[in-house]
C-alpha cells in the first residue's frame, strides 16, 4: 500500500487559477480540461482523514458536510450548521473548500 506524503507531492495546485475553479463550477459532472483533471485528481488523493465528505440526511433533499475520521470503525464528523438541498451546491462548497486548504487561498469565485 502507498502511503500519501504531501511533501512528496509532485503537483501543486496554482492557488490563482481561478478559470479552473469556474471550469468546475460550470460542469460539475464534466468533461473536464487536463489541468482541471489534474486538480480535482489531487484533491481526491488526500489522506482520508480531515477529508470532507457528505452525509445524506434525507434522500434527493437533505446533505449535511462531515469530516472523514481516517479510521476504520469511526463515523464521519458533521460539520455542525452546514447543510445542503442538492448534491451540486454540496459538491462546490466542498470543492472551495478543498481549494482552500490546498492553496492556502480562497477562491474567490462567486457562486452559480
Amino acid at each position: 500500500m502507498l502511503l500519501y506524503d504531501p511533501d512528496n507531492a509532485t503537483y501543486e495546485i496554482d492557488g490563482t487559477r481561478t478559470d479552473l475553479a469556474l471550469e468546475y463550477r460550470d460542469q460539475l459532472r464534466g468533461p473536464y480540461s487536463i489541468e482541471l483533471q489534474r486538480v480535482l485528481d489531487k484533491m481526491r488523493s488526500t489522506p482520508m482523514k480531515g477529508r470532507f465528505a457528505l452525509v445524506v440526511v434525507e434522500p434527493f433533499r437533505k446533505f449535511a458536510l462531515a469530516r472523514l475520521s481516517g479510521e476504520r470503525g469511526v463515523p464521519p464528523e458533521v460539520v455542525d450548521g452546514v447543510t445542503y438541498a442538492s448534491i451540486a451546491e454540496a459538491e462546490w462548497d466542498i470543492f472551495k473548500r478543498r481549494w482552500q486548504e490546498l492553496t492556502g487561498r480562497e477562491l474567490d469565485v462567486p457562486d452559480p
